[in-house]
């Protein structure tokens, strides 16, 4: 009797463990196999932080001539207003 209980003792270890060890095969495989599409997404959002910096900088760029040809035709107006002071 003490065996047929041993063996039911054994055989539930080794059911119990089996099933753990596929859960953690079946959760490496997983990895690995989402791992080039991971690796993937990394390098896309790689790139797309790049291009946002260029964009960025750009824009700021941008933005600093604009205000570059703020100031020039400000200062054109107060030129121009000045002119026709001294006419009048």
């Amino acid at each position: 009797m003490a065996e047929a209980v041993a063996g039911l003792l054994a055989s539930a270890f080794v059911s119990i463990a089996k099933d753990k060890l596929g859960s953690a095969i079946a959760e490496q495989a997983n990895l690995l196999w989402n791992f080039g599409g991971d690796l993937e997404g990394m390098k896309d959002a790689e790139r797309r932080s790049v291009k946002e910096k260029l964009v960025q900088l750009l824009l700021k760029r941008l933005k600093d001539v604009a205000l570059d040809i703020s100031d020039v035709l400000e200062d054109y107006q107060d030129t121009r207003d000045q002119a026709t002071a001294k006419v009048q």
